[in-house]
């Protein structure tokens, strides 16, 4: 067997955490009190916080393919999509649990790499991994992550708090993970129907921008921290990881409200045009339907509008809350409308973008 690839059964469960264990700890957190090591991780809640508490699963062959995302990377994004969560609740993160099934195709180097991606992005988010757990499985690699934050009570915007003439604001530019996404896809064909696989070389420096954004994508605490110092009160928010226009529906729905999106105002990366370009498809079907950016989508008030002036670079007014008579529309740029509906990344769907 490779010298780099020693199989989990040699050092076994308990060796296989100790080895984990140095990798994500000494914690520089005083609140701790027992973390890894014990039945159950023990902290004193910060005083006058409320607790916000996130999972994600992340299932080998539905969320990530390990033919093309590095085992560090993976590790970076299973934080990320749980601290993303944070974000869209004005939290800033504490405490993760991890839980991860392993097949017998992975090593311990392996997996120490996947910590490796945890902890940069422990040290980049200030955040303690303080336990979970390890097992084996016989089908593919599973992961489950529960993300511990603390948020003000009364300053936490809910998906049910949009109010009529809102504006609707978004951060990043959506579409571009899913650009990433189909041409990581693309090339993974071209791997597979290769004659000469040990010559293949991915055409991934064209798209290494939006290739990027699909396989690391950064929580927006920059512009989260911006709104706490500022005391932006935002009355609605959530993080797009659904698609934008599946994401606004949520809001809407939950807030009993219509709005209307402008074509003309979506930030949409030339990236994004670039790619949907190649495949001939609609740019405009990956901002709204795309899924995986891990952006925000917001609503504030004229008022606390004028207090985001200092995040123009980061935040774009793309539409407003209307009646919920009024619909969900999409305002095209030559005035047409269509209805918005559901769309991107549905877990109990057969999608074209399957990995």
């Amino acid at each position: 067997m490779d010298s780099n690839f020693t199989d989990i059964s040699m050092i076994g469960e308990f060796g296989l955490i100790a080895r984990l264990s140095q990798i994500v700890q000494p914690y520089r957190d005083t609140l701790i009190v027992k973390g890894i090591g014990d039945d159950a991780a023990v902290y004193i809640p910060a005083d006058g916080k409320v607790q916000v508490v996130t999972t994600d699963a992340l299932i080998e062959g539905v969320h990530f393919d390990l033919t093309y995302v590095s085992m560090r990377n993976l590790g970076w994004k299973s934080m990320a999509v749980n601290l993303s969560d944070l974000c869209s609740m004005l939290a800033i993160p504490r405490y993760a649990l991890i839980t991860i099934a392993i097949p017998r195709k992975i090593s311990v180097e392996m997996i120490e790499d996947f910590y490796l991606g945890v902890k940069s992005a422990s040290n980049e988010f200030n955040f303690a991994v303080i336990g979970g757990d390890t097992t084996t499985t016989f089908g593919n690699m599973a992961i489950s992550v529960t993300m511990i934050g603390e948020a003000e009570k009364d300053f936490i915007p809910y998906r049910s708090g949009a109010k009529v003439g809102d504006y609707i604001c978004v951060t990043g530019k959506p579409g571009l993970s899913y650009a990433g996404l189909k041409i990581l896809i693309r090339e993974k064909k071209k791997f597979l129907e290769s004659e000469d696989k040990e010559n293949f070389k991915p055409n991934f420096e064209p798209f290494l921008k939006a290739i990027e954004k699909h396989l690391k994508p950064i929580p927006r605490f920059d512009v989260v921290n911006k709104m706490i110092n500022e005391k932006v009160k935002v009355n609605a928010m959530i993080d797009i990881s659904d698609g934008l226009s599946s994401d606004l529906l949520h809001i809407c729905r939950q807030s009993g409200v219509g709005a209307e999106i402008y074509e003309t105002s979506l930030p949409i990366d030339d990236m994004v045009k670039k790619v949907a370009e190649e495949f001939g498809e609609d740019y405009l079907n990956y901002a709204l339907y795309g899924g995986e950016d891990y952006e925000l989508l917001f609503t504030v008030s004229e008022s606390e509008l004028k207090k985001l002036d200092a995040l123009a670079d980061d935040v774009k007014v793309i539409g407003r809350i209307l009646d919920r008579e009024q619909g969900i529309k999409l305002i095209k740029s030559d005035n047409s409308q269509r209805d918005l509906e559901a769309g991107g990344w549905d877990h109990f769907k057969i999608k074209s973008q399957s990995l």
